[in-house]
């Protein structure tokens, strides 16, 4: 009786050993499956964003250039007012020697 048990649990075992191998093979196969699609998924992200990084500094040069336009654009600017301060002097300095040299024409006229 003892030998048939021992038979019995001899084939049991191997039994639950060829069920776990059989399962093991089943779980690779499911593993590599999974692996082959987020790998291909993961090219097309990367893929994305390299183009996407590429983009970011293209833009950002561009940034630089609009920056540097702008400063030169205000800087210029600043310039301008000062010459156009200048020349509204300029005129008032001219505005004032023709008024007193109007003032000073009419009175010798006058007399």
């Amino acid at each position: 009786m003892v030998g048939i048990v021992a038979i019995i649990a001899v084939i049991a075992l191997f039994a639950a050993l060829g069920a776990l191998w059989m399962v093991t093979e089943a779980i690779k196969k499911i593993d590599m499956r999974t692996r082959r699609v987020v790998d291909s998924q993961v090219k097309g992200l990367k893929g994305s964003f390299g183009e996407l990084a590429k983009l970011t500094q293209k833009n950002s040069k561009t940034q630089e250039a609009l920056v540097n336009k702008v400063r030169d654009i205000v800087k210029s600017r600043e310039v301008a007012n000062l010459e156009i301060k200048e020349l509204k002097s300029e005129i008032a300095a001219l505005k004032d020697q023709q008024g007193q040299q109007s003032s000073g024409t009419g009175s010798r006229r006058k007399a």
